[in-house]
């Protein structure tokens, strides 16, 4: 009873504290952005941050049994194996479409003298020359295709699934060495939860295996809903939570409230648009309106800061996932950062897609759908196994000729017995479909065939069906199987649950570590990208020109290079071809890259040297004609 008191007690405190912290957070804020000196307002902004923290925490611990139950309610969630499939289908797909075997063949042919591997694995070509191995590249890329398929339509799922992460995990690394890390570390850790997983078990190959077994069991019903198919969800959603989170820290931590009030985010778009070939919005400026950009730069720390939290608040995790993809969305339309719809695309984990397709269900198709089949013979089980298997809208009955109370609460009890045993039923109210026309039916309600459905009802499918159901249906044997015991019941919804806890906590684990020490530049472990420094109007990069046999003097056009390598790549390979002495002499890096220019445009033959010059650019649209602002040249390439 003293404890209770006081527990009791302490609550108004701690929630005191939180006020008190939150509100002289915003008070800290709002003086930093007053002070002139830059190295003020981060201190202050720092200050502000950790209040805020203290605010959290505060209420936290005031309110910790209501979010320890959060935290319960999100771990031990359940839910239907139908979204966990959706998902794997979703990702294998988006993969399978945004993989190009081309752009590794690329990379994997570059120079050597132009290398510049992920922090941690920058050993690796020496030890192991794996990354300008040509056809190595080739036969890995064309086995990830193939796995990345199979792993799609659910063909020895789990084998696929992990096979296309292990491939994935050298030929993305490829392209990883040369100048800048893209982020699409997320592509590996999904499919490494999924593989761990049982995304398997409904809507793929592998699911109609297993209920062909369940059947000659007795057992049609598809796995039931289950902590087991929701778990790996959780783990997906924890890690987008930490791709978003620590880069808004990175940012309010190094800049400080700058990096809202500012010009900085104007100066982001600049630097970018340039990168990407000197673009500009058309429809609409933003970069023209101080309020609005700088709002958008309080809504990306908000947004980015927030996620991971809101995640455990279940009434509000669509709302935050609209966001997320609202989020990428003005990235790609206002700075042309398309990179993330990879990441977009798993947003389709937010949704409950069983629960969906059923009230679609109810709302398209009024009506029971009664399939009776013959609960004796071990083929029709199998069919209906197989298609409840593939049941997302749920709005078919099963109904066994030989249960009367089943036949008795359908109202079927109007159907010929002999008839039931020729033949398989579809019923809806009155009407009955029989043998191959009942398949068509059948199809109309379960969303996966609905792409088979115009070839069923062409010539001569219609007749070659007719006739192989005629053959088959006059062929089947009854095989009676007894009641499934509840062993066996039980045995068949075991979660399986270790794998994905070891992958998704090791997973987590990592990015965390790595992400808290401001690392980006690393594989497969990174934190995301930070943009944490305030930007300027002025970038520095490498200009090359041609020089003819007069001494004439040409600015080479390598955007064609450029796109082959990905803008953001081709910034980060200059970026370390100039600042980078680690790497190797200067002039040896850009011999190399010479003759890859003059490799990629046989238009340059007639030069006999390139000069390559350390140039300053301004960023801005409007006084890009300036540009170069200065200029060095750095090295003089003649040809051999």
């Amino acid at each position: 009873m003293h404890a209770l008191r006081y527990r009791s007690s302490r609550i108004p405190a701690i929630a005191l504290l939180a006020g008190f912290c939150g509100v002289a957070a915003v008070i800290v804020l709002i003086i930093a952005v007053g002070m002139p000196a830059q190295g003020d307002r981060v201190a202050l902004s720092r200050l502000a941050l950790g209040l805020g923290a203290a605010a959290l925490g505060s209420m936290v611990l005031a309110r910790r049994d209501h979010v320890g139950r959060l935290i319960h309610a999100f771990f031990a969630a359940t839910t239907s194996p139908f979204n966990l499939a959706i998902v794997r289908i979703v990702f294998f797909a988006t993969l399978l479409i945004w993989f190009d075997s081309t752009q590794v063949r690329f990379f994997s042919r570059l120079p050597a003298e132009l290398l510049v591997g992920p922090v941690g694995l920058r050993w690796l070509p020496d030890v192991l020359p794996i990354i300008t191995n040509e056809p190595l590249a080739q036969i890995a890329s064309s086995l990830l295709l193939v796995c990345c398929f199979m792993a799609m339509i659910g063909l020895l799922t789990r084998f696929s699934a992990a096979a296309t992460v292990v491939l994935a995990l050298y030929v993305l690394l490829i392209p990883q060495f040369y100048g800048k890390v893209n982020h699409y570390h997320h592509l590996i850790w999904f499919g490494a939860i999924l593989a761990a997983s049982r995304c398997g078990d409904v809507l793929s190959i592998d699911a109609i295996r297993q209920a062909w077994q369940r059947a000659d069991r007795g057992l049609l019903a598809p796995p039931p809903v289950s902590q087991q198919y929701a778990l790996p969800l959780r783990f997906i959603w924890l890690l987008i939570g930490l791709i978003y989170f620590f880069p808004g820290f990175w940012k309010f931590w190094t800049s400080g409230i700058d990096w809202i009030v500012s010009h900085n985010l104007q100066y982001h778009m600049y630097a970018k648009w340039l990168e990407i070939g000197g673009w500009t919005p058309e429809f609409f400026r933003i970069d023209q309106y101080p309020l609005l950009y700088q709002s958008a730069a309080a809504a990306t720390i908000g947004f980015e800061l927030s996620f991971i939290f809101l995640l455990f608040v279940p009434q509000i995790r669509l709302v935050l996932a609209a966001g997320g993809v609202m989020f990428h969305t003005m990235l790609a339309i206002f700075m042309r950062i398309t990179l993330f719809w990879t990441l977009q695309t798993i947003y389709v984990s937010f949704v409950d897609w069983k629960r969906l397709c059923e009230r679609l269900g109810r709302r398209f198709f009024p009506q029971t759908l009664y399939l009776v089949y013959d609960g004796n013979c071990r083929l029709c089980r199998r069919t209906v196994g197989t298609l409840r298997s593939l049941d997302l809208c749920g709005r078919i009955e099963y109904v066994d000729l030989f249960d009367d109370d089943a036949i008795r609460r359908a109202g079927l009890e109007w159907l010929e017995q002999a008839a039931l045993l020729h033949d398989m039923h579809v019923v809806r109210g009155q009407q009955v479909w029989r043998g191959f026309a009942a398949y068509r039916i059948l199809a109309g309600r379960i969303p996966p065939l609905w792409p088979l459905i115009p070839l069923l009802y062409l010539w001569p499918v219609t007749q070659i069906g007719a006739a192989l159901y005629r053959r088959v249906a006059d062929t089947r044997t009854c095989q009676v199987v007894r009641a499934a015991p509840p062993a066996d019941e039980a045995a068949a919804v075991v979660p399986r649950r270790s794998a994905v806890v070891v992958v998704g906590v090791l997973l987590l684990v990592l990015n965390a570590c790595v992400a808290l020490i401001g690392a980006s530049n690393t594989w497969p472990f990174a934190g995301y990208p930070k943009f944490e420094r305030i930007a300027g109007p002025q970038v520095t990069s490498l200009m090359i020109t041609a020089v003819g046999r007069d001494t004439s003097e040409v600015v080479v056009d390598n955007q064609e290079l450029i796109e082959e390598f990905s803008s953001e790549r081709w910034a980060g390979m200059v970026w370390h071809l100039l600042n980078n002495d680690r790497l190797g002499p200067q002039p040896e890096r850009l011999a190399a890259l010479g003759r890859l220019v003059l490799a990629h445009d046989r238009a340059l033959t007639q030069a006999v040297a390139f000069r390559f010059y350390k140039v300053e650019l301004t960023t801005i649209p409007e006084q890009r004609d300036a540009n170069p602002l200065q200029r060095e040249l750095l090295y003089e390439w003649q040809r051999p």
